[in-house]
């Protein structure tokens, strides 16, 4: 059922007159001509597809707090804590921080021109929530490299590529590997024009929505075999402890300086200071101290994130 294919027209009007106008799936049925078994099957690809979606809203006290106190601490332009209360599944957490993330670039989007994006399960999250809206006037824009033919949806160039269709914008794509040969191929591709021209842009743009990795080991470069093991005990024995686009750091939020780091293509920790707007996105107690470490190098200006990291760090 996952793999049919059903008109997109149809959903909608099934999900809007069920939803929305509170039909039964009997009603709903005769109004759109087909089964009332086809009607459940039918709404449960509107789910699917994400033309519909649920989540527990669970406003607390504890939250609000959280909220206004990292958003006082750190001068924050805003803050979302998603609660994890009842053992929720990450994947639910993330689901609704991507929800959040998506929502807020909605109510920003008439004041800026150009949105970054960076890769990652976090981001990933935050285009799969956001809904269809017109943009015309917006360019999506990666901030690293590609990272390969596989695991293409955490991939910078094919997320930038869908949260351009959503918006119907433009977009750039970033025509170089995140991690080049040697670094003196590095150097040289940054050195070309379409490289340095995507590097450009990436610098310049209002607003960049990003993620940060867990230490190397657990990071989503090892999980998915980006870097070797070799690279990543290279990256260990520097003192590295997580990352943020294309940038590893240590524990004072220090860029990584190494062999292994000259290979890396995509703005810089640096440069990503200087971006007006940076939102970060993070779910899991394992990611606080790397959250804590963005705050405290003041690398972020916008924050949403799970109560299981907020508790850790405030």
């Amino acid at each position: 059922m996952t793999n049919e294919i059903v008109d997109h027209e149809l959903l909608l009007k099934a999900a809007i007159l069920y939803y929305e106008q509170n039909m039964n799936q009997e009603q709903v049925a005769k109004a759109i001509g087909v089964s009332r078994p086809r009607v459940s099957k039918v709404l449960q690809i509107a789910k699917q597809e994400h033309l519909v979606e649920f989540f527990v809203k669970d406003v607390n006290k504890d939250v609000v707090e959280l909220e206004l106190a990292l958003q006082q601490r750190y001068a924050l332009n805003d803050v979302k804590v998603v609660s994890t209360r009842y053992d929720r599944s990450e994947e639910a957490v993330s689901n609704q921080v991507g929800l959040l993330s998506a929502r807020y670039m909605r109510k920003i989007l008439d004041q800026v021109k150009t949105i970054g994006i960076g890769w990652g399960n976090a981001v990933s999250h935050f285009v799969a929530e956001t809904n269809y809206l017109i943009a015309n006037d917006v360019t999506i824009v990666p901030l690293v490299g590609g990272l390969g033919l596989v695991n293409l949806d955490v991939h910078a160039n094919r997320l930038v590529s869908e949260l351009a269709i959503k918006l119907r914008s433009q977009y750039c794509t970033f025509y170089a590997p995140v991690i080049a040969e040697s670094a003196q191929v590095a150097q040289e591709l940054k050195n070309s024009t379409l490289v340095s021209s995507a590097l450009k842009a990436a610098r310049d743009v209002d607003v960049a929505f990003i993620g940060v990795g867990n230490e190397v080991r657990d990071s989503t470069w090892h999980k998915l075999n980006y870097i070797t093991e070799a690279e990543t005990e290279e990256l260990e024995e520097a003192g590295a402890v997580g990352d943020v686009v294309a940038n590893f750091f240590d524990a004072e939020g220090n860029t990584i300086k190494n062999d292994f780091a000259d290979r890396l293509i995509g703005i810089t920790i640096e440069e990503l200071k200087e971006i007006p707007n940076v939102v970060l996105m993070a779910v899991g107690k394992q990611k606080a101290r790397n959250v804590k470490i963005m705050l405290d190098n003041h690398i972020v200006n916008t924050l949403f994130i799970d109560q299981s990291i907020a508790e850790k760090i405030i």
